[in-house]
């Protein structure tokens, strides 16, 4: 039998077999996290006077958390922001959270981290009406995440700390990869993301997010360039699709590969992973 005739015998059986149903979960609402900055009560003094307390203009969609009626200036080596929210409650370390352009504008060498993490946090000054303060270590570009209530976890089958994509269903459809997932009790179901994420996937309020299967994500342990994103998906690899792969080799499990493929792997010394 040729390997012509096997792969035509194969791709009819895996069309006659039911298609497994993909799991429904939960929309998650996608939030923009706009330039803002949280403050210690020693700060919050110092900017805005002896005594001063944050007032609420409005809650956030997060239990406890709202957007206060002051605002401050972050200035820095190369510019100054102007009329930047402050967040409410106080917390026991300043934090200065900036989109990957804001921080090129102010000159400064903010990271990636998660909304807690000052681990590298750049240096600004705020100032406020009553004074000025430096905020050290406090400025990041906060990493995309979700906030999940321990019920919506369930739903969803995601634990705390766990990274997954999520594919923002926006007028410009984005694929968010290495979302972090962050689990309280405290939290109400939402994706946050920053200005220049939801400018690049033209999202609008009410835009939801769908996390993606785990088969339909990049295994974070394959380099990137290997040839697993168009490999993942085929049902069936035959001989000549094995000649022009090359390692690393990574398959979903229950793919197929021919007697005639695996003789080629075998010779090229390409190891199969299946995940």
């Amino acid at each position: 039998m040729t390997e012509q005739q096997i792969q035509g015998i194969v791709e009819a059986v895996l069309t006659a077999l039911p298609q497994a149903a993909a799991p429904v979960t939960p929309p998650i609402p996608i939030e923009v996290s706009a330039r803002h900055v949280h403050l210690t009560q020693a700060a919050v003094e110092a900017l805005f006077g002896t005594g001063a307390a944050l007032t609420q203009k409005r809650a956030l969609s997060q239990p406890g958390e709202f957007l206060s009626d002051q605002r401050v200036k972050i200035v820095a080596t190369k510019g100054v922001l102007e009329d930047v929210a402050v967040l409410g409650p106080v917390r026991k370390a300043v934090q200065v959270e900036l989109s990957l352009t804001d921080a090129r504008a102010l000159g400064v060498n903010a990271p990636v981290n998660l909304s807690g993490n000052l681990g590298g946090a750049a240096d600004v000054f705020l100032v406020g009406p009553a004074g000025a303060c430096e905020a050290k270590n406090a400025a990041i570009v906060a990493q995309n995440h979700i906030h999940v209530p321990p019920a919506d976890a369930l739903a969803l089958h995601v634990t705390e700390g766990q990274v997954v994509c999520v594919r923002a269903n926006t007028a410009r459809p984005v694929i968010f990869e290495h979302v972090r997932v962050r689990v309280s009790e405290q939290f109400a179901l939402a994706m946050h993301i920053d200005f220049d994420e939801a400018n690049a996937c033209a999202l609008q309020t009410g835009d939801v997010g769908t996390l993606l299967p785990a088969a339909q994500a990049l295994p974070p342990s394959v380099p990137s360039g290997a040839s697993t994103p168009k490999n993942m998906h085929q049902k069936l690899i035959t001989e000549a699709m094995a000649k022009t792969m090359q390692p690393p080799v990574v398959l979903k499990k229950g793919t197929i590969v021919t007697p005639a493929a695996r003789d080629i792997f075998t010779q090229k010394k390409i190891q199969v992973e299946f995940v």
